[in-house]
């Protein structure tokens, strides 16, 4: 095991975790399996001192857009495929949209005669757009989720007998429970719910409180202790922290609702056989991020995907460097990148929807490190401006 992440005792199938923030416990799970798809970090965050990091996600650790992809279809083979139609699969902003997508994606591909759409929360506003429903992810830096739908999926929505929620990680399977009930309030005719994360550490214990038949699935899954330490009580959240912002009028229409998974009208990426290329999602903007890394990658480019985050988290243990930005969206909130360096990157590629200064301020910041990677932001568009 690496040196943040230590096996404690004579037990096989635990995993203990000392953080400046506290004590972490896994329980139940191979050792092995855990180093290969989790790295963890210490949050700064009051609610949660803890934070499994994800090394197949492609947001805080550079992740070759192939691991991604295969493990969406990991998860996508565990959802049924004769569940109740149409089956409505809901992503989770803004850790989860890439990954969601892409499963929604891969299961389409399993089951191309089934009838489904996606949705996603969010914490941009989509101007004109109806909110079908709210929830909070209590122990969120930025709880506040909104669900905004266009008329094109409207009927679809009504008819919607199956829900699958798709988030990165569940620790106690609240979040799942808040999402659920506020879809199914709005969305009456849902008959059962399936929840979808790559890690679940919750033991099953939130399922029945779920208000449909609901299971649960996942790539790894055992039960968490976290024992919170005096640097947990002494984090503090920015007061910008759960701040929404907007939404260009060219934005991605997930956020409104997709009957196919969606690909920006945007510039051709060219990479050179060899090229070492790490491809930046903007926040929620994280599926075009990869399928640009997949165009990378298809010439031959060695590619990495990450993301843009809000998510406050310390240096150390799997964050070694911290890249702080300001919100494209105008939210007024703190943005990050996490080893930004990691992937030793020839050029570096934001997939953008709004061409705000996130070019410039990491090019300083790149500079400041003594590399010397190339910085280029890619515009991307979706639609008809509304």
């Amino acid at each position: 095991m690496p040196d943040q992440a230590r096996v404690s005792g004579p037990a096989e199938d635990m995993v203990t975790v000392e953080l400046p923030t506290g004590r972490l416990v896994l329980r139940g799970v191979s050792p092995a399996r855990v180093a290969e798809l989790c790295d963890f970090a210490a949050r700064a965050n009051p609610k949660r001192g803890f934070l499994i990091v994800s090394r197949v996600l492609g947001r805080h650790l550079l992740t070759p857009p192939q691991a991604l992809r295969a493990a969406a279809d990991a998860l996508a083979a565990q959802i049924p495929g004769d569940l109740p139609g149409p089956v409505l699969f809901c992503g989770m902003a803004e850790t989860a949209t890439g990954l969601a997508q892409s499963v929604w994606a891969a299961w389409r591909l399993r089951h191309p005669d089934a009838a489904s759409a996606y949705i996603q929360s969010s914490r941009q506003i989509v101007a004109g757009a109806p909110i079908l429903t709210r929830f909070e992810e209590g122990h969120s830096h930025a709880a506040s989720h909104m669900v905004q739908v266009s008329a094109e999926i409207e009927p679809l929505l009504a008819a919607a007998r199956s829900l699958v929620i798709v988030d990165d990680e569940c620790s106690t399977g609240n979040t799942f429970v808040e999402a659920a009930e506020a879809l199914v309030a709005a969305l009456p005719a849902l008959e059962t719910v399936h929840c979808a994360s790559l890690t679940d550490w919750s033991a099953g214990g939130f399922i029945p409180r779920m208000p449909r038949p609901a299971a649960a699935h996942a790539l790894i899954a055992g039960a968490l202790e976290w024992t919170p330490g005096a640097g947990q009580a002494a984090a503090t959240l920015a007061a910008t922290a759960n701040r929404h912002g907007t939404a260009p009028a060219s934005g991605m229409r997930s956020r409104t609702g997709l009957l196919a998974p969606e690909a920006a009208t945007r510039a051709p990426i060219n990479a050179a056989p060899g090229e070492r290329v790490l491809v930046l999602g903007d926040g929620e903007h994280a599926y075009e991020a990869l399928r640009i890394a997949e165009e990378i990658a298809a010439q031959g480019g060695i590619a990495a995907i990450q993301s843009i985050t809000r998510t406050p988290a310390l240096i150390g243990h799997a964050m070694q460097s911290v890249t702080t930005l300001a919100d494209a969206y105008g939210s007024g909130a703190t943005c990050h990148v996490y080893n930004l360096l990691a992937h030793r990157p020839d050029r570096i590629v934001i997939a953008a929807e709004i061409a705000g200064t996130q070019a410039d301020e990491l090019a300083r910041w790149i500079a400041e490190a003594g590399s010397a990677a190339m910085v280029e932001l890619v515009l991307c568009r979706y639609g008809d401006a509304r």
